[in-house]
């Protein structure tokens, strides 16, 4: 009765909770990947794993059970703990990729002002006061679809809010966490595995994990992200890029399920929404392998994961990225005939403001040291943007963040810092 009691009075210290008219109140989310960063790991702790990184907005009460949805605050020490200790404060509810640039560029699809719930749940909205948030993030970068989205004269935000901004926020090396026994039950950990087993892994084609050199006989569970994601937009990309030899094999897409048909694990095949449902789901499942942000996988107590070619994503070293290689006016279009992302102008997919739509060279995920990164973008409206000031300091702090959990890295370039100060009014 006790604990009813308590979380009925945090409920409803979170639901009176004023946003001051002193200090902007911050409303965003989306992407799961740089959430060790962003807000730092304390979301893993609750079971399920709270979405919502927040001291003044509201999960939602889970109807299943009556009770409201695990939330949590901003580690202290993360980058938006530390940013919420001037005067604005900033919000993230991790709902992934796609969901949180929908919930950016139309209303047709979910609100900022859902439910954002936690992992037990799908996301509908980032739990803000209104329906357009402040800001959003997405490792997957703003495609031609996404434009002709955002203007659309029925659903789109652009008559609310003019323009888009997208900057490139923060690199960061993906893991493959796995589940695996020997024929004793015992944990196997020491597992490298090469591109081509890799390859034959996610492809379909190794079924047990004999066939690619370990020593068990457990059946190859393969955990994908059942969302819309960015990290399996770069996860799929460096497929396509290793695998796809002799025939096209897998599409870089958002969707794991449009990037190659799950038909071809049969029934070996599990999903996990967001980077911590594929972590769980990984724990719970015997003999699985699967691929997340390497800092929520290192967040784990005693979670394994595959080195590839020898590399360790717990060292991977830094994420090159030159000013060259930060793109202006750019967007994605459909993947190319390999497989892999094509890029094309922003005025020949319908633009928007000129000069406040970078994005890295998607190439540049395939040449850093360790072999599978992602770059997550920040993403936020240009003219008419109510707390402009705010966010566009919330912006530079990522940018210019030091001391970053394992598994990250900085992408510094000023090109980007111009997109920041210039864009966003």
């Amino acid at each position: 009765m006790n604990t009813i009691l308590k979380k009925a009075a945090l409920v409803a210290a979170i639901m009176s909770a004023p946003f001051a008219a002193s200090a902007a109140n911050l409303v965003g989310g989306g992407a799961s990947l740089p959430a060790v960063a962003y807000v730092g790991d304390g979301f893993t702790v609750p079971d399920p794993q709270a979405r919502l990184s927040s001291s003044v907005l509201f999960a939602g009460i889970n109807p299943g059970t009556g009770m409201p949805y695990n939330q949590v605050t901003a580690d202290g020490t993360s980058i938006f703990g530390i940013y919420n200790q001037g005067a604005n404060n900033a919000s993230y509810c991790q709902t992934g990729s796609s969901t949180g640039k929908r919930v950016l560029l139309s209303a047709a699809d979910e609100i900022a002002s859902g439910n954002c719930k936690d992992y037990s749940d799908s996301a509908d909205g980032f739990s803000g006061p209104n329906a357009l948030p402040d800001f959003a993030g997405s490792d997957a970068p703003l495609t031609a679809g996404d434009i002709s989205k955002f203007i659309d004269s029925t659903d789109g935000y652009q008559s609310q809010r003019t323009n888009l901004v997208q900057v490139p926020a923060l690199g960061a090396f993906l893991g493959l966490p796995m589940n695996i026994q020997d024929g004793s039950g015992n944990p196997i950990t020491n597992v490298d595995l090469s591109t081509a087993e890799v390859c034959s892994i996610f492809d379909g084609s190794a079924t047990v994990w004999s066939d690619v050199g370990v020593p068990s006989s457990q059946q190859i569970k393969v955990v994908y992200r059942s969302d819309g994601s960015g990290t399996t937009f770069a996860f799929t990309q460096y497929l396509a890029s290793a695998c796809n030899i002799s025939a096209t094999t897998f599409q870089t897409e958002e969707l794991y399920s449009d990037a190659i048909s799950l038909t071809v694990y049969g029934s070996r095949s599990v999903g996990g929404s967001g980077n911590g449902g594929v972590i769980d789901a990984v724990t719970s499942t015997p003999g699985a392998i699967g691929y997340a942000n390497f800092s929520n996988v290192a967040a784990e107590p005693g979670l394994a994961y595959a080195l590839v070619e020898g590399h360790d994503p717990a060292s991977g070293g830094s994420i090159v990225v030159a000013d060259p290689d930060i793109l202006i006016d750019t967007v994605l279009g459909n993947p190319g005939s390999n497989g892999l992302p094509t890029t094309q102008s922003l005025s020949s997919a319908g633009g928007t403001q000129v000069g406040c739509l970078a994005v890295v060279n998607p190439a540049i995920q395939l040449t850093q040291s360790y072999p599978i990164v992602a770059f997550t973008n920040l993403l936020t409206y240009t003219n008419n943007n109510p707390n402009a000031t705010a966010v566009e300091s919330l912006f530079m702090a990522v940018s210019n963040a030091s001391g970053l959990p394992v598994g990250y890295a900085p992408v510094s370039s000023g090109k980007i810092d111009n997109v920041i100060n210039n864009c966003i009014n």
